[in-house]
C-alpha cells in the first residue's frame, strides 16, 4: 500500500519537478527534487518525514540497467550537501527506504527559504562499484 501511495508520489513530483539522469555503463542514477508538502500526512507519518512549505525532498534512486533499461533498484551508500548561491551549506543526510521486490529509493531533506537555485554536490557508490560523483543546479519553488 505504501508503494502505491509514493508511486503516486512520484508521479506527481515528475510532472511538477525536472528529473536529474546521471548514466554510467551498468547504472542509471535518477535525482528527483520535490516540495515535502507532495507528500500526504500518512506517507510523511510513516517514513518520518517533515511536511513543510520550507522544505524539499530529494529523491535519488540506482538502477542496475545491465540487463536493460528497466532494471531493478539497488543499495548503494549515498552522501552529499547542497549549498545555496549565497554560499550556505547543509549535508544532505539521505535515509534509505527498502520495500523490497527491487524498490529501493533515498530521501534526504533540504531546508529552504524562498524560490532559490541550489547546488548540489553528491557522491553515489552503488555495491561493487566505484564512487559516482554527481554536480547539478535545481531552482527551488515554496508553495
Amino acid at each position: 500500500m505504501a508503494w502505491i501511495k509514493l508511486c503516486i508520489v512520484w508521479l506527481i513530483a515528475l510532472s511538477a519537478q525536472a528529473t536529474e539522469i546521471v548514466r554510467v555503463p551498468g547504472i542509471e542514477i535518477r535525482i528527483q527534487p520535490f516540495p515535502s508538502t507532495f507528500l500526504t500526512p500518512d506517507v510523511a507519518r510513516q517514513y518520518q518525514l517533515e511536511r513543510s512549505r520550507r522544505q524539499t525532498l530529494i529523491n535519488l534512486v540506482v538502477v542496475d540497467t545491465s540487463a536493460g533499461p528497466s532494471g531493478p533498484a539497488i543499495p548503494a551508500q549515498v552522501s552529499g550537501f547542497v549549498r545555496n548561491l549565497l554560499g550556505q551549506t547543509q549535508p544532505l543526510n539521505f535515509k534509505e527506504i527498502n520495500e523490497g521486490e527491487g524498490a529501493i529509493y533515498y530521501l534526504a531533506p533540504v531546508r529552504v527559504s524562498s524560490e532559490e537555485t541550489l547546488r548540489f554536490a553528491m557522491t553515489v557508490t552503488p555495491r561493487n562499484t566505484a564512487p559516482i560523483e554527481i554536480q547539478f543546479e535545481h531552482r527551488v519553488y515554496v508553495d
